[in-house]
């Protein structure tokens, strides 16, 4: 019994560090791993928050290895950046802009808190609602 107990906790203490480990925080920001689909492995990417005074949140969308829309193979012109907050429908925040370096990044606020952020390949900028294929996301938590 002893024995199983170590294992369940050292389990507990695996897991609250792989959910933990997700987020870091240094003076007042926060910053999320992007989790990358299958289609783009290769891709790194991270998302930093910070609450700004006027009840806002700051978001900035960086990403590396990733490769320039027109050249990932799909069809798709635009890397979009969407925010979609638990209840409510995504909202596209504008377009990942990713140059011959295969680094990218977008500047937005949100009045949410809770949300998150997806990169998706579509065929035009314009898009309202995400219909091509999900490249990156991340569930992002402020705290209140």
């Amino acid at each position: 019994m002893n024995q199983f107990l170590k294992k369940a906790g050292m389990a507990g203490v695996l897991g609250s560090s792989l959910v933990f480990g997700a987020c870091s925080t240094t003076g007042g920001t926060q910053t999320w791993h992007l989790s990358s689909a299958e289609s783009s492995q290769a891709a790194d990417g991270k998302v930093k928050v910070a609450n700004e005074k006027d009840g806002n949140t700051k978001v900035k969308v960086e990403v590396e290895h990733l490769a320039p829309a027109g050249m990932a193979g799909e069809e798709g012109s635009s890397y979009v950046v969407w925010i979609k907050p638990d209840h409510g429908a995504a909202q596209n925040v504008g377009v990942l802009q990713v140059g011959s370096n295969r680094k990218g990044e977008l500047k937005t606020r949100t009045p949410f808190k809770e949300f998150t952020v997806m990169v998706t390949l579509e065929k035009s900028p314009a898009v309202t609602i995400p219909t091509g294929t999900p490249v990156m996301d991340t569930r992002i938590t402020m705290p209140t």
